[in-house]
């Protein structure tokens, strides 16, 4: 039962205290930034407090919170617009003495780091949004005042102008801690007896315009035809050039394919005759070896028969070429196994 209570009162303490150190803390979110004014001490401090968790404690500390996001201010003729501060339309005088209405939008932020300048130059709140609102004015009006009301319906003339004046508001604000994102001149209105003459005058120099490109658009068609029929014709000499020049290369090819082919049957006709005559010269050599082979056996047989024994190869040659018919020999007259006898009879001497 001790356990518990002391546990009860320990929780209760700590819910108190937890309560307590709350309220006093101020909490700053992401996109804000935070100025301090510590009363009864230093007052006012010089610094920016970004998110997070800050000491507020009661009467000695007094915060101002500021959106240091970008803020958009709207000058325009109709009140329905999105999120931001909407003012009247910004009406400035042309050239010409005529009153012109625009509507125009401005987006801008709180310099980094310089909040708490910004809180001691225009106080807490949004105080220096109307600042903002009123160099905007001024400045736009001195910057768009000399324009011509033909001036404002070039978007060329009104861009050049609007560059001019968001540099010109840009180094305004800067000097008052506050950066310039963009200036967007959205619409604008003239007085009705103004803006029938720049109605009848736009229309006029339109037609005039129109018919200056109607004319060019002519003479860019007249010069299309040209150069199509220039092209056409550049491509025409192209595939005739294409085409003789393939001919060309084919006759030259099939003049070096004849040129091979005579080469190549030259060639035949001239390894032929070669192996002829090279036949005929072996076969003539051959012819005279055979021959000269015959003259030298007669010349050796003609030395055969000049020689002791020739006699007897004479005579058997006779026998040889000798074509006897039926002989009737005696034999008491020849003695036919003697061979020495027959030999005489045949006029052999030994």
């Amino acid at each position: 039962m001790r356990t518990s209570r002391i546990i009860f009162i320990s929780l209760l303490g700590l819910a108190i205290t937890s309560l307590v150190l709350r309220m006093m803390v101020i909490k700053i979110k992401p996109g804000q930034s935070g100025v301090l004014n510590a009363e009864w001490t230093v007052g006012l401090v010089k610094e920016d407090f970004g998110p997070g968790y800050h000491w507020d404690i009661g009467p000695f500390h007094t915060w101002t919170v500021f959106d240091t996001t970008v803020q958009t201010l709207h000058m325009v003729r109709s009140s329905q617009q999105g999120q931001g501060d909407v003012y009247g339309a910004l009406v400035v005088k042309s050239k010409e003495g005529a009153d012109v209405k625009l509507d125009v939008t401005l987006k801008y932020k709180i310099a980094p780091k310089m909040t708490w300048i910004v809180f001691e130059a225009n106080g807490p709140g949004d105080a220096y949004k109307n600042r903002v609102y009123n160099f905007a004015r001024d400045v736009m009006r001195i910057a768009l005042g000399g324009l011509s009301l033909e001036a404002f319906y070039k978007a060329s003339d009104r861009k050049q102008v609007s560059d001019k004046m968001e540099n010109l508001l840009k180094e305004r604000l800067a000097e008052k801690n506050v950066e310039l994102v963009s200036i967007l001149i959205r619409d604008l209105e003239f007085e009705e007896q103004f803006q029938r003459v720049i109605k009848d005058k736009t229309l006029a120099s339109q037609r005039i315009d129109l018919n200056i490109a109607l004319e060019r658009a002519a003479a860019a068609t007249g010069l299309t035809d040209k150069i199509e029929a220039e092209t056409q014709a550049n491509v025409t000499v192209i595939n005739e050039e294409k085409e003789k020049t393939i001919a060309e290369m084919r006759a030259e090819n099939d003049k070096k394919v004849k040129a091979i082919i005579a080469d190549y049957e030259r060639e035949v006709v001239e390894t032929k005759s070669d192996a002829d005559l090279y036949a005929a010269q072996q076969e003539a050599k051959g012819i005279e070896v055979l021959k000269k082979a015959e003259a030298d056996g007669q010349t050796l047989r003609r030395s055969a028969l000049a020689t002791p024994g020739g006699e007897v190869l004479v005579a058997l040659e006779l026998v040889r070429n000798l074509k006897l018919g039926t002989m009737t020999v005696s034999t008491q007259q020849v003695n036919p196994v003697n061979v020495e006898d027959l030999i005489k009879k045949f006029g052999v001497e030994r």
